[in-house]
């Protein structure tokens, strides 16, 4: 598994250049599959950590992590992840408003795995992870994300439905799509900023089990295109275009300029 996760990493890079390797994420309901190599925060640190901090230590120094409730330092993943049942994960919110329905609500909008059902989550760097990983977390920048749903789209011809919200960027950026077997695309929360150092042009892209395979045979197919994140940046009237714009415009009676004449020959599949 270690050497097709590698294999994995070169792929995306190959067509992305990606600063950080993405992020494996498997939840664990036998501890007997979390590796020796595995840091437990509380246990060999002394530390707690917040999850999206957990993230950048994996994505950014490396580190393969296994986190249980006891080393979580936020509360929302303790309650999303199944670790508290509902009335434990209610109970310190009514304190200060005694409406249940009211906390039920707010507490019941959050996605949330089976209570009880894990005893963990296993984080690791893609290249380090000798594990399949439920999902994938892939913190790009924005044009590093452009040029990776050029790639889904080779597969999908179709457009990429996600939802957003300002918080809680550590749930939602993994248990919808473990739960839906869909992509998403997640923004970074301020803990992300204050607590992570995550950059602020960084963005979060999941690619979840169901959708592996898919995924990096778009990958390639992009890369054999001969197309790469390498889009430069030109203000200029009559640039030169590609061949397939100028099929299209001919086709409207609009090719009147040497620009266009070099276009001459393309064809639709150019284009579809």
């Amino acid at each position: 598994m270690l050497a097709k996760n590698i294999e994995k990493v070169e792929k995306i890079n190959r067509l992305a250049d990606l600063r950080y390797p993405p992020v494996a994420l498997k939840m664990i309901e036998d501890e007997a599959e979390v590796p020796e190599n595995a840091v437990r925060p509380l246990r060999d640190t002394g530390k707690h950590v917040a999850l999206c901090q957990a993230f950048a230590l994996s994505r950014r120094q490396g580190k393969v992590l296994y986190l249980t409730m006891e080393d979580h330092w936020c509360w929302n993943p303790i309650i999303t992840f199944g670790m508290v049942d509902e009335e434990l994960a209610a109970k310190p919110f009514l304190i200060n408003n005694p409406d249940k329905e009211h906390v039920d609500n707010f507490l019941g909008a959050f996605p949330k795995l089976p209570y009880g059902k894990y005893k963990g989550m296993l984080l690791a760097p893609l290249d380090k992870a000798d594990f399949e990983p439920d999902v994938t977390l892939i913190y790009c920048k924005n044009d590093q994300l452009r040029i990776i749903l050029m790639a889904v789209d080779t597969q999908t011809h179709a457009m990429l439905d996600s939802s957003f919200t300002p918080l809680d960027s550590c749930t939602y950026s993994v248990i919808p799509s473990m739960l839906e077997g869909t992509y998403r695309i997640t923004l970074p929360d301020p803990g992300e900023y204050e607590r992570a150092l995550t950059p602020d042009d960084d963005i979060i892209f999941t690619i979840p089990k169901q959708k592996e395979e898919e995924f990096y045979t778009g990958i390639e197919a992009q890369t054999q295109r001969g197309n790469r994140n390498s889009f430069y940046p030109i203000m200029k009237p009559d640039f030169e275009r590609p061949p397939f714009y100028n099929l299209i415009f001919e086709t409207w009676g609009l090719g009147q300029s040497e620009v266009w004449e070099k276009g001459r020959g393309a064809q639709p599949k150019d284009v579809i």
